[in-house]
Parts: C-alpha cells; structure tokens; sequence
C-alpha cells in the first residue's frame, strides 16, 4: 500500500463529509452527511412529525386530506427520497439540532392553528378573492421570510459563498417560474401540434427510413445474385450444348455410301436433341428471369421489388400512426390536456429549507419553522403536483 493511501475506518464510511473542524459550521460545503443525524432528521421529517398532525388534526378535526394506508405508504416513500437531498444538501449534517427540532414542532403546530382561521382557509391561486385578513397574514409572512433572507444573504457573505448562495437560491426556484413556460408550451402542442412536440415521431421516422433503405439494398443485392447465378447457368447450358455439336461429327464415321443418309440423319437428329436442350435450358432461364423482372404475387413484387418513393412514405406514415404507447388508443388522439398551476405552500418552503445551512441560532431556528410548514403541508394533503390538469 502507497505511503499517501488512506485506510478506510468506521468513522470515514459514518461520516465522510462531516467536517469535525469547520468555522463556518459547513455552510462552504455543499454536499455533507453524517448518519446518526440523518436517521434522526429523517425520523422527525417522515415519521414523527406526520403522524404528530394527524392525530392532532383527528382530535380538533382540522383540515386535510382522507388518505389510506397506500397514500401513507407513498407519502413515506415520497419523503425519504425529499429528505435525502434536503439533508445531504442543505448542510443539516452539521446545523441539525435540538433548536431546529423544537421549532419544528412549533412551526407545524403553528401553521396548523393559522390555516383553520377562517379567512385563511385560500389558496395562492385565488389570491384574487382574497379579503383584506388573507392580505395581511400573508404579507406579514412574506416580510418575516424577506428579513430572514437578508441575515442569510448576510451569513453566506461572511462565509465566502455567495457567489454560489444567490445563483443556487434561483436555480433551486426554477422548478416554480419554469411551470409558465411549461403551460404555454402544452398549450402551443394542443392548439398547433396535436401530435405533440414531434421529437419521438422524428426519431421512428429516421429508424423507418433507415430500416426502409436497408431492406430495399437487401433486395437489390438478391436481385442481383438471381441474376448473376441465372447468366452463370445460361452460359454453362451453352457451352455445354457447344461441346456436344462439337462432338457429334468427329464420332460418326460413314462405312459406305450407302449408310451417307443414315449418318446424316443421326447427326441431325442429334443436333436437334442439343438444340432443344440449350434452348429448353435458354427457356427456363427466360422464365426465371421473367418470374424475377415481374413477378405476379404480391407478396413476390413486395420482396423483391424496389419499393417507390411514394410507396416508402405511404408505408412509414402507417406505421408513424400507431406508435407503441400503452396510453393511447388506435388510431386516437394523444392524451393532450390544458394545465393549471397550483403553487403549493409544501413547495415554497421546501426550496427554503435548502438555504438555511447557518450554524446561527436564528438560522436553525428558521430551519424548524420551514420544515414544520413543510410537513403540514404533505401529510395533511399529500405531495401534489405544481402542474395539473384543468377540468
């Protein structure tokens, strides 16, 4: 082993990307881990806290969502995969502690209690309708969010990264603004191009064209050989009817005068017998040749011919109209349906909880609040998607 090899040990596979000593608590690392914590964090995110709000919203009765023992499974398989990536990304290998556990709860709680008042029972798609306590409540919130951001912004600062803080924070929101984008282009495919965007027809089209192609060379290239081995057989058939007229004189040999007619006449007979097999032999190659040149079944004309441009076109359409989809019927249109966006509050502070990463009091703090709100949200109605389908 290398002098600069290092031996793996218990503590390197547990926590390989801890940083034991860091001054800024990790917040410069982008990707960390630590087990202990990550089986804690993920404890609190995926089990305690969603089954904490759904005895709590059973005893008040609040709102939320019938979900069965599937839709609970799905929401516990859904949230590991989300708080993998939260915790391997938003640095709480290093910031998760008591405070953020604590303010966990109370920013679920909380968040409970604010959602069953009366005028907060909306939606942010109807922020139109809202009255004059919706506005308040949820500029206030908007406030409290802008002025924690502007510590944050003030911590990745002091910790050097914020060239990479602010450009994440809006890579990390482009799965909300890229949701227009997304619309108009279902929209666009719906009203212009009911076939979709086209990009898996223009792909088949190519394989069609080329398998087309490749099939017509395969039957040049027989044609070819056919005729070569047919030439092969037409020569062979004369050359062999040549040697035997050849031959006949040279083995007659007249005894007398009198057998001059016999000979004659056995040498024209035999002349005649070579004659009818070299063009018995020329007939068949004929017939061959007719039966490969023009062919009467169609299923013949079909292999061996060259098929036409026209013909290639009609034959790759059909088979253009019925692609593989299990979704779609023969001969039926495309699934295309008009979208709605509905920006769920889970989502928003989802994205916030990444950029908490400060090893502050007041960052951690923040941490329990976004992850508490986040949790209300999932298991009170599920992961539901940003885009869905208008009714």
């Amino acid at each position: 082993m290398g002098a600069n090899e290092t031996v793996p040990t218990y503590h390197s596979f547990v926590d390989g990307c801890y940083l034991h000593q860091d001054a800024y608590g990790g917040a410069a690392t982008l990707v960390s881990f630590h087990l202990l914590r990550y089986a804690l964090f993920t404890l609190m995110l995926v089990v305690v806290g969603p089954f904490t709000f759904r005895i709590v919203a059973a005893f008040f009765d609040l709102e939320r969502d019938f979900k069965s023992i599937a839709d609970h499974f799905d929401d516990v398989t859904s949230g590991l995969i989300y708080s993998y990536i939260l915790f391997t990304l938003g640095n709480y290998a290093h910031t998760f502690s008591w405070v953020t556990l604590v303010f966990y709860f109370v920013g679920l709680l909380c968040f409970c209690v604010l959602v069953e008042l009366p005028f907060m029972r909306v939606s942010l798609n109807g922020w139109r309708s809202w009255s004059t306590g919706a506005w308040a409540v949820n500029l206030g919130g908007l406030a409290l969010v802008l002025v924690a951001a502007g510590f944050h912004i003030r911590w990745a600062y002091l910790a050097g990264i914020l060239q990479w803080y602010l450009p994440l924070f809006v890579l990390a929101t482009a799965s909300v603004w890229s949701t227009v984008f997304v619309k108009r282009l279902q929209h666009h495919c719906i009203d212009n191009r009911p076939e979709g965007l086209g990009i898996e027809r223009r792909t088949r089209r190519a394989a069609l064209i080329l398998f087309t192609r490749r099939s017509a060379k395969a039957r040049r290239q027989y044609q070819a050989e056919q005729a070569n081995q047919l030439e092969q057989l037409r020569q062979r058939a004369e050359q062999y009817a040549a040697n035997t007229a050849a031959a006949t004189p040279s083995s007659l040999q007249p005894a007398d005068n009198g057998n001059d007619d016999l000979a004659i006449g056995d040498l024209d007979i035999r002349r005649s017998d070579s004659q009818g097999l070299s063009e018995g032999n020329l007939g068949q190659n004929n017939t061959s040749r007719s039966l490969l040149n023009m062919p009467i079944e169609p299923n013949h004309r079909e292999r061996i011919d060259s098929l036409t441009h026209e013909q290639k076109n009609e034959l790759i359409e059909g088979k253009l109209k019925n692609l593989h989809y299990l979704n779609v019927q023969t001969n039926g249109p495309l699934p295309l349906h008009r979208l709605n966006l509905h920006l769920h509050h889970w989502q928003i502070f989802y994205i916030l909880a990444f950029f908490t990463r400060f090893d502050e009091f007041a960052s951690k703090m923040c941490a329990g609040v976004v992850l508490g709100i986040f949790t209300q949200g999932y298991a009170a109605y599920g992961f539901d998607p940003m885009v869905e389908r208008k009714c």
